[in-house]
């Protein structure tokens, strides 16, 4: 009944089948009806007890989630790598993006904090420095940011 009323609702509002007045009211009456009986017609192996629900891990469905086997910094990672696709830019987005989601999993805590700060920088003077049309003020101390702007080493054939 639910998902017939969204259609109905979908629909009329599109103009292409004109549904009468009233119902949508006796949709969701009969729906809101339907649903105490249908919560009685479950077998008892179905439903949970409202204690195993409430607080357990039997109710809990992240409790599987093993999140154990992954690093303590993978959450700063995927919010770095967010970061570095998401400035604006997109030649930013995909210099920067392309380089996390290359990098980002082999970085150091501190070099994770190095590349926070690259974020955090303009677009327009972090554009000029990776694309080597300025270079980077000594007053700026961070080595990955130097590192990211060093040329390309020539690669031997």
């Amino acid at each position: 009944a639910g998902s017939g009323v969204l259609l109905a609702c979908l629909s009329s509002a599109r103009g292409a089948v004109p549904a009468h007045r009233g119902y949508h009211r006796k949709m969701l009456r009969r729906s809101s009806r339907l649903a105490p009986i249908a919560r009685r017609a479950l077998p008892a192996a179905v439903r949970l007890p409202a204690r195993a629900v409430a607080g357990s891990a039997a109710g809990n469905q992240q409790a599987t989630a093993d999140s154990g086997k992954f690093d303590a910094l993978d959450k700063r990672r995927r919010q770095l790598l967010y970061r570095s696709k998401q400035r604006g830019w997109l030649e930013m987005d995909i210099m920067l993006g392309g380089w996390a989601s290359a990098r980002l999993a082999d970085l150091s805590e501190d070099q994770l904090t190095q590349f926070a700060e690259i974020i955090e920088m303009e677009n327009p003077d972090l554009y000029c420095w990776l694309t080597g049309q300025q270079d980077v003020p000594d007053d700026i101390s961070n080595p990955l940011l130097r590192t990211l702007c060093a040329p390309p080493l020539p690669t031997s054939l």
